[in-house]
């Protein structure tokens, strides 16, 4: 049970920062990933975690994510303004 509480969680974190990215505060998408780089040296320097393989992947597709769907977001947000300055013109 525990575990799908942290998976549920995450897809809600994901879905926060895809529609965070998606906004007009460009720079609020950039809150997770920043807090996954914080996350990381914190593991590295205080909590003194041997880094394996495995906790290397799952940084790195970590990270690939939370871009793509930053990208993405920001790929909305720009395709939206096109269409209400479209819009605009017409009137």
């Amino acid at each position: 049970m525990k575990h799908w509480i942290i998976v549920i969680f995450a897809i809600f974190l994901l879905y926060l920062h895809q529609r965070a990215s998606a906004s007009k505060f460009w720079f609020l998408g950039r809150v997770l990933p920043l807090a996954g780089i914080a996350a990381m040296i914190y593991q590295l320097l205080f909590a003194k975690i041997q880094f394996s393989m495995e906790n290397m992947i799952a940084y790195v597709v970590f990270f690939i994510v939370t871009l793509l769907l930053w990208f993405a977001g920001r790929y909305e947000y720009i395709q939206k303004e096109l269409k209400r300055m479209k819009a605009r013109d017409i009137y």
